[in-house]
This record gives C-alpha cells, structure tokens and sequence, in this order.
C-alpha cells in the first residue's frame, strides 16, 4: 500500500485538495515574499565576456595554424 506524502512545497498540510483548485484557504502566494533580482555585476559580466572573447581567439588562431582557413 502507498503512503501519502505531503508536497514539500505546500504551506498546508496534506498539501492542496486537487478536486477544489480554487478554495479559498487564504494567502493566493502562500506569504512568500517575492524574489527580486540584485544589482547587476558588470566587472564580473565583463570578465566573463572577455574569457569568451580570448577562448574564441585561441580557437581561431589554431583553426589558423592547422590550415583550416
């Protein structure tokens, strides 16, 4: 026999009731606050893009001396 298990999600216990989706048991986004993005980190962004920028470059310059251009 299976046991029931709770939705690890759900703020209630036993998890929602499929047969009434739209009960009303309070809170629509269960009282969690909503994630926000930070700041973006353009010195990371940019060292990231200059690592892309240089592995390309390498790629390039052995495509180079294998004669494949």
């Amino acid at each position: 026999m299976l046991a029931e298990v709770a939705d690890p999600m759900s703020d209630a216990p036993g998890g929602h009731d499929p047969a009434h989706p739209n009960s009303d048991h309070g809170d629509a986004d269960h009282g969690h606050a909503p994630e926000l993005l930070g700041p973006i980190d353009v010195p990371m962004w940019s060292v990231g893009l200059l690592g892309v920028a240089l592995g390309l470059l390498v790629a390039v310059c052995v495509a180079f001396a294998t004669g494949v251009f």
